[in-house]
Parts: C-alpha cells; sequence; structure tokens
C-alpha cells in the first residue's frame, strides 16, 4: 500500500513537466551513451587495431542489456516505488559512464557499456510509464511525444558536439561529459522527482476512457443496468487529505513511500509470461524489435558507408547527420504525439463518444510506409553507393529512427490502453523481447554483409518490417475479442 499523499494526476502542471523534463533528460543521456556511438564509432576502432569484428560488441550488446535491464528494474519499481529505482538507475548511469571513461581494454570497455546499459534500460518502459502515469487518457500521446521529442532533441544536439568533442579531446572525455551531467541530474531529481506511481484509485480510473471530458460521467444504461463510473479524460482523483494528510515536498523526497510486498515480484513474472500468450503484446514486440534491428543495422554501419568513397564525409560531419533526428522528431512530435491523441477524439465522437484501443493503430500507417522503403533504399545504397546521392543513405537512416519511433509510442499507448492493469509487465515483455531480437539482428550485421550485401540483408528485414506492419490490420479487427478471450481464459483484466 503506498503512503504516498495524493494522486500524482492532481499534481500542478508545473510539477508534471518538471518530472517529465528530468525523465527525459535521462532518458537523452541514456540513449546517448548506449545507442549513440555511431558518429564517433571510427574514432573508438581506431584505439584498438587488432579488435578486428569484436569492437561491434560496443554496438550491438547495449540492445541486449537493456532489455535485460527492464526485467530487473520494472518489477523492482512495482515492489518499492518508481522513484528509488530512477534514482538507483541514474546512479549506475553515472558509474558505468565513469568505468568506459577509465578503462584501459577493450574488454573492460565492453564491461562499462554493459553495465552502463543495464541502468540505461529504464530509458524505455520504467521513464514512459511514469510519464503516463501523470497523463489523462487525453494528454497520453502528445505527453509522450514530449518525452520523446525532448530526449531525442538533446540527443541530437549532443550528437553534433559528440565528434567536436571526441576530434578534439578523445572519447573517453564523451563518458566524462556525460557522467557529469547525469551527477547533476541525479541531484536535480533527488530534490525534485516525487514517486508517480499510485495504488488509491479504482479500476474504473485505470480503465481506457471515453474520449468526451466531462466531469461524473457515467456510462449509458444497456439493459436496465447501470453501469459503474468510468473513468474520462478530464477525471481528477478526489484528494483525501483525512487519510494521507496534505501533501509536503519533505514527503515527496523520501527515497521510498511504499511498504514492499514481495510476492509481487512472483506476480509480475507471470504477468510476464502471460504477456507472452497474449497475441497482440507478441506482435507489438517482434514489431518493435524488426524496426529497432534496421536502426541498430544502420547505425552500426553509416559511419563505414559515409566515410567511404564516394561519400568521403569528414568525421566531424558524422554527427551532423545523426543530428537528422532533430527534424524527425520536428515532424513526429505533431503528426505522432498530438495526432495520435486526435485521431482517437475524431474516431471516438464517431463511435458514440467510445474510446478503442485500436484507435491508436491507425497512427502506424505512416511509420510503417515510412521504415519499409528506407530501408530498403539504405540497403541500395550501401550497396551501390556510386549509384545513390549522398541523400540517400542520410535521409534513410533517419527515417528509420523515425518509423522505430513510430512503432515505439505507437505500441506503449496501444498496450497500456489495452491492458492496463498488466501495464507494468506487457511494457518490459515489448522493450526486453525487442532488445532481444534487435540484438539477434544487429549481431548478424557483419556476417550478414559479407554474405549477402546491404541490400540483401536490409531487403530481407525490411519485408520483415512490412509484413508484421501489415497484422495491425488483423489486430485492429480482432483486437477486443482477443482481449475478452485473453479476460475469459487467462483472468488478464483490461
Amino acid at each position: 500500500m503506498l503512503t504516498l499523499l495524493t494522486d500524482p494526476l492532481n499534481l500542478p502542471s508545473w510539477r508534471k513537466w518538471i518530472i517529465i523534463l528530468l525523465v527525459s533528460a535521462y532518458g537523452c543521456t541514456s540513449v546517448v551513451l548506449a545507442s549513440g556511438l555511431g558518429p564517433i564509432f571510427s574514432m573508438v576502432q581506431a584505439s584498438y587495431p587488432e579488435a578486428g569484428h569484436k569492437t561491434n560488441d560496443l554496438l550491438t550488446y547495449p540492445t541486449l542489456l537493456m532489455g535485460v535491464g527492464n526485467l530487473i528494474s520494472m518489477p523492482m519499481a512495482m515492489v518499492i516505488g518508481r522513484r528509488p529505482v530512477f534514482l538507483f538507475s541514474m546512479f549506475v548511469l553515472i558509474l558505468g559512464g565513469l568505468w568506459c571513461a577509465l578503462s584501459t581494454s577493450l574488454d573492460s570497455h565492453i564491461a562499462g557499456r554493459a553495465i552502463m546499459s543495464l541502468a540505461a534500460g529504464q530509458s524505455e518502459a520504467l521513464a514512459p510509464m511514469m510519464v503516463q502515469e501523470l497523463s489523462f487518457l487525453h494528454e497520453k500521446g502528445r505527453k509522450l511525444g514530449w518525452f520523446i521529442f525532448i530526449q531525442n532533441i538533446t540527443s541530437g544536439a549532443f550528437f553534433i558536439a559528440s565528434t567536436y568533442l571526441v576530434a578534439a579531446y578523445g572519447w573517453k572525455w564523451w563518458y566524462g561529459l556525460f557522467t557529469v551531467l547525469n551527477a547533476v541530474l541525479f541531484v536535480l531529481s533527488v530534490v525534485l522527482l516525487t514517486e508517480t506511481s499510485y495504488s488509491g484509485r479504482g479500476d474504473s480510473e485505470h480503465s481506457p476512457a471515453t474520449a468526451h471530458p466531462k466531469e461524473d460521467q457515467t456510462d449509458q444504461q444497456h439493459g436496465g443496468l447501470k453501469q459503474q463510473p468510468v473513468a474520462t479524460t478530464s477525471f481528477r482523483p478526489a484528494l483525501d487529505p483525512e487519510t494521507f494528510g496534505p501533501r509536503t515536498w519533505r514527503n515527496d523526497i523520501r527515497l521510498m513511500n511504499r511498504e514492499r510486498d514481495w510476492t509481487i515480484l512472483l506476480e509480475f513474472y507471470k504477468q510476464l509470461l502471460q504477456g507472452l500468450c497474449v497475441p497482440p503484446i507478441v506482435w507489438l514486440l517482434l514489431l518493435n524489435g524488426a524496426y529497432l534491428g534496421i536502426y541498430i543495422f544502420e547505425a552500426s554501419t553509416f559511419s563505414a558507408v559515409l566515410l567511404s568513397p564516394p561519400y568521403l564525409l569528414s568525421f566531424e560531419a558524422l554527427g551532423y547527420v545523426q543530428a537528422g533526428q532533430i527534424i524527425v522528431c520536428l515532424i513526429f512530435l505533431p503528426l505522432l504525439g498530438y495526432g495520435s491523441d486526435l485521431v482517437i477524439r475524431v474516431m471516438s465522437a464517431r463511435n458514440a463518444g467510445t474510446y478503442k484501443p485500436e484507435y491508436r493503430l491507425v497512427m502506424l500507417l505512416v511509420p510503417s510506409v515510412v521504415g519499409v522503403i528506407s530501408t530498403i533504399i539504405y540497403g541500395q545504397a550501401g550497396a551501390s553507393p556510386h549509384d545513390w546521392s549522398l541523400a540517400a543513405p542520410v535521409i534513410t537512416y533517419n527515417a528509420s529512427f523515425f518509423a522505430f519511433l513510430g512503432a515505439n509510442v505507437v505500441g506503449i499507448t496501444y498496450a497500456v490502453d489495452s491492458f492496463p492493469m498488466r501495464a507494468e509487465a506487457f511494457l518490459v515483455v515489448i522493450c526486453a523481447g525487442r532488445g532481444i531480437m534487435s540484438f539477434g539482428l544487429s549481431y548478424a550485421t557483419l556476417p550478414s554483409i559479407e554474405a549477402i550485401g546491404y541490400d540483401g540483408a536490409l531487403n530481407i528485414q525490411g519485408g520483415i518490417s512490412g509484413a508484421l506492419s501489415l497484422l495491425a490490420v488483423v489486430f485492429y479487427i480482432w483486437g477486443p475479442r482477443i482481449r475478452a478471450f485473453a479476460k475469459k481464459q487467462m483472468g488478464i483484466e483490461g
């Protein structure tokens, strides 16, 4: 039971935005450290001239270990709360950055990145979960969009700065810079980031809500039986100062606000196994893994492609290529952030005000089409660079990132809205599963290029991603029946 004073939905707007900014900043440094080695990878490789392909482990293992980190951190966040797990993850991220900065061998460097990636994994499931817990239904898409927007806009700026920093001071100071930044974020989070989980809401407030924001709204009569009140997009849970007392800053910054029940761990892993039996969750796992695998594949190779003839870009220019993600985010936020919320409002209004989680799947169309086309073009440009302009690998690399973001945000919102009472476990299924799947795909990068070329490898991956994207039609039609079946046969509440 939480001893937290009031539902975090009742926090003032400025407090919510501070938490979102801190969580986004953590997501930024995690993404850059774990997944942003691409622009400076050629410089890192030069430090290990005898290592050969083994240096690729610096790029591939982080995706696997970020997934493993979710398997450990998310159940702990359910037992002891979001705040202590978040703070501990930041502390480990700082230690991992120091380890890498002070490493004296490739094996030590790989080990340091492994530790760091275990902590960085919380940017995938825990961080977006905290953002969603601060948001009403009609805000979830845009707030998650802002989280991704802030995270990746700042990441793009760091990618530009990284190449200049590494060229001037070496890659060890790259780790040093982010270690200092994370130390500052850690101190700010200790003071400003409060617990976001809350057990005081009834099930109705966790459930998917109607898209019409009316206070005190209830379902219509069905067969003469009045339904229980449902949550609305503007539902604000009542304060309970008689039970909990007034909210105070001193209580907000307590390390733990939860009475620990370790049996939750067993229940979590049971729910995780159940998620592997629910077709929409398995599909989202595969879809996210496929698009993440493509992005990691391209992130591992774009520097080699662009530094070679006929492009012959300078090392510093690679940061600007990666910074194309800033443009991606400028498109992403209005299209998939605000656009997602707009779509559910319009479609719910057409459905007599009733919301269905499947409405989220409509927004998968654009990133899927962009992702498949860009994957194939990147493969052709990598295989025959003299036949393609510089724009081909540069634009398609960033377009693949857009496709992954789209699959990610659609997957998170659809999973949470479909199974809110299993949100934590099912998000870990998606995040950990896609990490393992993308690790397998990206680990085979160099062998597959040597065997069938850039075009062959990415044609296969593009075909897999396209086929998985088409399954959205199946789940759009059959999703409600699948949820009803899961509730009946496995006791999974929707």
